[in-house]
């Protein structure tokens, strides 16, 4: 089977899947999440399975993102990352184990930065967690620390947020976990507290920017001015961070441009039967923020989109189509400019499902941890690739085994937002 036929199989499964109504809409990783909480309400979550990768080169001892010793240096005697078939164990080391500390060498960046199981791998380094730690998602920060969103596979385990230092030790940790969005340069992570109405921006130290009490849902934080989230009868919200001057904005805002002139919405329109999806991009500099482009699609429709970020340059919107319910996604690109579909969406040939993904500061390549089983549902085999928007993608990390234990699928790579 060739790669045309593999993306037409996937979109047949979709379009099967939509038919029976297991799809629900949202963006990759909160609504995995959402879903696999409200699943964890009625029956206990078996554990993932976890497989702790050897690096080829000798790398540092780093600190657990929830404060446990330093672990030591992975000797050069192993490949890079475990098969499909099973784990590989972390050989013992063969000098006695550094004290711990900073990492050395190259600093995490998102292009350089991707998760496997419970370890965060930065090149060569790898940053080891709790063992047994599940990531459901993570970003990185201008420091070379992260933003982790993550869970013990254990029964019951709930979702826990913190910020890691370049070495993986919490400098910050939100009670209750929540949700969060970083700016475009990692200097801001801008998180709202799942236990209450508290909203605080944070410095990738784990220092206290700012910080409110609002209903509202993080939108997007760019520079010093965060955006808040809100429903009609709310609006958005435009936070300044040095002053704490507001500005109401359009509900529904989802993403803003590196430049702060645009805004992106998204929400849903009830109808007799289903709902529709609809995304549109706004212009913040005039009156009355008009809308540039605005698009609707019927639950059903594999065109749908709903945007979670700008690139880099403001071109492209980027998102998902469609979230199914074993929780593998169809990556979303369209061009600002006029709407148009560049990846995603009813054309098998612009179609790659996975789980986690962004789209590289090039503007021109995504990373994606993508879902490589054949057939395509249920999902058993997850690989880290690299692809072109003209849908040329290459392998960065081999395939290793998933498993659906409980009704969704887990992915074992996780790529930083």
């Amino acid at each position: 089977m060739n790669a045309h036929d593999d993306r037409e199989h996937e979109l047949q499964t979709l379009l099967r899947q939509e038919a029976d109504r297991v799809e629900v809409p949202g963006d990759f990783a909160p609504v995995a999440i959402a879903g696999r909480r409200r699943q964890q309400r009625t029956r206990a979550v078996i554990g993932a399975t976890v497989a702790v990768a050897a690096i080829a080169v000798a790398v540092p001892a780093l600190w657990s993102g929830r404060g446990a010793a330093p672990v030591p240096a992975v000797p050069s005697t192993t490949t890079s990352v475990p098969s499909p078939t099973g784990t590989v164990p972390t050989p013992k080391p063969t000098s006695p184990p550094p004290t711990g500390g900073a990492p050395v060498g190259v600093v995490a960046t998102r292009s350089n930065t991707y998760a496997v199981d419970d370890t965060i791998r930065v090149g060569d380094t790898v940053v080891r967690l709790e063992k047994g730690t599940v990531v459901e998602s993570f970003a990185v920060l201008s420091n070379g620390g992260f933003v982790l969103m993550s869970r013990l596979s254990t029964p019951d385990a709930q979702t826990e947020l913190e910020i890691l230092s370049p070495a993986g030790k919490t400098v910050r940790a939100v009670r209750g976990g929540g949700s969060y969005v970083v700016s475009p340069d990692g200097t801001r992570v801008l998180v709202k507290s799942g236990t209450s109405n508290a909203v605080a921006v944070y410095a990738p130290d784990g220092s206290v920017v700012a910080q409110r009490q609002d209903r509202r849902e993080p939108g997007a934080v760019v520079g010093d001015v965060a955006y808040l989230n809100g429903d009609e009868s709310q609006g958005s919200l435009e936070w300044n961070l040095a002053t704490g001057a507001t500005r109401r904005l359009p509900a529904h805002i989802v993403a803003v441009s590196a430049d702060r002139t645009r805004a992106a919405q998204s929400w849903t329109v009830p109808t007799d039967t289903f709902e529709d999806f609809c995304w549109a991009v706004v212009d913040l500099t005039q009156p009355g923020f008009p809308k540039k482009i605005e698009r609707c699609g019927q639950k059903g429709n594999p065109s749908m989109f709903q945007p979670t970020a700008f690139s880099s340059r403001g071109t492209y919107l980027v998102g998902s189509h469609y979230v199914d319910g074993g929780f593998w996604f169809s990556a979303g690109v369209v061009r600002v400019s006029d709407g148009a579909v560049v990846v995603g969406g009813g054309d098998a040939s612009r179609l790659v499902s996975g789980w986690s993904w962004h789209l590289e500061a090039d503007e021109s390549t995504f990373v994606i941890s993508r879902n490589t089983s054949t057939p395509v549902s249920p999902a058993t085999q997850n690989t880290l690739q690299r692809c072109s928007l003209s849908m040329q993608c290459e392998q960065t990390q081999p395939p290793l085994a998933v498993k659906d234990p409980n009704g969704f699928t887990e992915p074992r790579y996780v790529v930083p937002r």
